[in-house]
């Protein structure tokens, strides 16, 4: 079971690339866009500032099983996002943190932390909000945090 802290967190940007995808196919098409937003990275950086840390953002698609998920560093809607990136506003929230440590795929983390953490700890999901993310402090090889809006 993941360590869970609670945080709230004011309305913030995060801009980048995404794919829709689903559990079956994620692996492939997820690993095809980590590649792209390495090449593509620096132009988000050209935008946004230089930035270490970036985020998985995800939200449900409208097609069922399917999802979107987005890689990206926090940026702004003062600046428009460059070619083929896009900006996602997401809401302030009270989240669910919890924390992942290195070397463990996002899978299992997000499984562990979905049918384990949050329903041990009493935390309920906040699907209204919308969006989940995975945010890397520290690059995608180190520990890193599942956050999830909750009730």
């Amino acid at each position: 079971m993941l360590s869970l802290k609670l945080k709230k967190r004011q309305a913030f940007y995060i801009c980048g690339y995404y794919k829709e995808t689903s559990l079956e196919t994620c692996e492939k098409e997820l690993s095809k866009l980590w590649r792209d937003y390495d090449t593509q990275k620096e132009e988000l950086f050209n935008a946004y500032g230089f930035k270490r840390d970036f985020y998985g953002l995800m939200w449900p698609s409208a097609h069922s099983g399917r999802y979107y998920y987005l890689i990206g560093i926090e940026g702004n809607d003062k600046i428009q996002a460059p070619k083929e990136a896009v900006c996602k506003c997401i809401p302030g929230a009270n989240y669910a943190v919890g924390q992942v440590p290195a070397g463990m795929s996002a899978v299992d983390a997000w499984t562990d932390y979905y049918e384990k953490t949050l329903p041990d700890a009493g935390y309920t999901p906040n699907a209204e909000h919308g969006f989940n993310f995975e945010y890397y402090p520290d690059g995608s090889h180190k520990a890193y945090e599942l956050w999830t809006p909750i009730h």
